[in-house]
């Protein structure tokens, strides 16, 4: 993939208003707080891809999608139309791998973990 493609590739899948969107949630953070937020999903990320194999529904795969979640929320729970296309831009691929924070691997494990915690209901 050409540099040019992956600079852009959020012009291109994001709308405008969703792009805008973006600046208005960055807005209350303020760079030390947006460091320790960016950490904090490193160190969840970690922790998930060492969890990987763990049963969807077991205590510790339902207490990382939790964490997942309230991290997600924290930022963007009050766009849930933002948070839905940020979805839909893991699944179709449309983030290049280098600006990817966490591999097809986690997204898919955080996935079952949600669908398990469905069916116990």
């Amino acid at each position: 993939m050409g540099e040019d493609v992956k600079k852009t590739w959020h012009e291109k899948f994001f709308t405008e208003a969703e792009l805008k969107e973006f600046q208005e949630v960055g807005k209350k953070y303020t760079p030390e707080m947006m460091e320790a937020y960016q950490r904090r999903w490193a160190e969840l990320i970690d922790e998930v891809k060492q969890n990987l194999k763990a049963e969807p529904a077991s205590e510790k795969a339902q207490d990382l999608a939790k964490r997942w979640m309230d991290l997600f929320n924290e930022a963007y729970g009050e766009h849930p139309e933002l948070k839905a296309q940020i979805s839909r831009a893991y699944t179709s691929g449309a983030i290049p791998e280098d600006y990817r924070m966490f591999g097809r691997e986690a997204w898919e494990f955080i996935k079952k973990v949600h669908e398990a915690a469905k069916k116990k209901g």
